[in-house]
């Protein structure tokens, strides 16, 4: 970026002219910005002064902003480092606005009723404020709004009621990474376009969303919680193809659970307190083609009942598992990983041939003191599997 000085702009005088100056004299740059010291208007900053400049320029940030109002024109207003406890009222005047920030202010509540009079608004980022409360609309908006993106990032909330949207149904991408959130839930049947519900960071024990339609969601993670067990309320997710709950506090995981989401292509359970994974019910996914538990406690592994006929990859690395699951004769074409756990060598040596096509992976070195455990098998080309004795 090209960063071009033009000093002191007086526009009760020769500032227009002085301005278009420096404009044409860098025309030919790929991407400029000006920089004004010091502007001298006759009225208001944001009011005729951006009416004579908005055919000259794409975007203005004022660094220190003195003007007691912003005019209805402005299409994105970014606020960033201020004193605004709250979205002030007469943001409905901005009947034009697109997109809000109002970054690492003093908000502590956000009533949703001061957006139903921005039309085009689409874009909303409350991220670093001190949000506590979400009041929801309580008289119904002529028009639904707009609203594509929701941010409420590193905020105090510490429950959501996912219902409270519902006059958001255009919901695409919806984040509060880093709040205090304890309970999640719906507490009234609504359906969003969201492609993306973002909430790790979070301290959620609670998760309820019965009520909740999702229909192109693919992905959601819930990492970074205080979950203790899988969640049993769950709402329509009828394209959900990635599921994560790592670093929770997640102790035994039964397979079974996942039934209720047969386009699922890959569960993430890393970093829990899980000790035993089984299968209570027999169960068919047809997408499932990745799972991974790795670096928790696992003592003891069962897949008996469980039919997944594209499963690739199974990583149970850096657990407590003493001997390798008899996994290749239901999953026979399929990639897994043990490295980390304390196996012993005599129940290695059956699967040595698997090790040495790259279908089993295990800790390995080239001599003995490259192995964490007590023994080792030698494998080709001078390689060491890392076993117990």
């Amino acid at each position: 970026m090209y960063f071009c000085n033009i000093g002191v702009i007086n526009m009760t005088s020769d500032g227009g002219a002085k301005i278009r100056k420096a404009i044409d004299t860098v025309q030919d740059s790929f991407y400029v910005a000006f920089s004004i010291e010091k502007l001298i208007v006759s009225s208001s900053a944001s009011g005729p002064f951006l009416q004579r400049i908005a055919t000259l320029t794409e975007q203005i940030s004022y660094m220190a902003y003195k003007d007691p109002v912003f005019q209805r024109h402005l299409t994105r207003l970014y606020v960033e480092n201020c004193l605004l406890d709250r979205i002030p009222p007469t943001l409905s005047n901005m009947i034009e606005l697109e997109e809000l920030f109002i970054i690492q202010c003093a908000l502590t509540a956000l009533r949703l009723e001061v957006l139903v009079n921005n039309p085009k608004l689409t874009t909303i980022d409350l991220t670093r404020n001190r949000i506590r409360q979400l009041f929801p609309i309580t008289t119904p908006p002529k028009t639904k709004l707009s609203v594509t993106s929701l941010s409420l990032v590193a905020n105090q909330l510490e429950h959501l009621d996912m219902s409270m949207f519902a006059f958001m149904p255009k919901l695409e991408l919806f984040d509060v990474r880093g709040n205090r959130i304890v309970r999640l839930e719906a507490t009234a049947p609504v359906t969003y376009s969201l492609i993306q519900i973002l909430l790790s960071s979070n301290n959620i024990t609670q998760f309820d969303t019965r009520n909740l339609t999702l229909p192109v969601l693919r992905s959601l993670y819930i990492d970074d919680n205080a979950l203790t067990e899988l969640p049993t309320h769950w709402g329509k997710l009828p394209n959900l193809v990635y599921l994560g709950f790592d670093r929770n506090y997640l102790k035994r995981i039964d397979i079974s659970f996942f039934g209720k989401f047969p386009t699922l292509n890959a569960i993430f359970i890393c970093e829990n307190n899980v000790e035993t994974i089984r299968t209570s019910t027999p169960i068919t996914m047809p997408e499932l083609d990745i799972m991974l538990f790795e670096s928790n406690q696992i003592v003891s592994v069962n897949f008996t009942g469980c039919n997944f006929p594209k499963m690739n990859i199974i990583s149970l690395m850096n657990n407590r598992l003493t001997t390798i699951p008899p996994l290749f004769q239901r999953f026979s074409e399929s990639r897994l990983t043990m490295e980390g756990n304390p196996i012993k060598c005599c129940n290695m040596t059956v699967f040595k041939s698997k090790i040495t096509d790259f279908q089993l992976r295990v800790t390995t070195g080239t001599t003995q003191s490259d192995c964490p455990t007590t023994s080792s098998i030698v494998l080709d080309q001078g390689r060491l599997a890392c076993c117990d004795a």
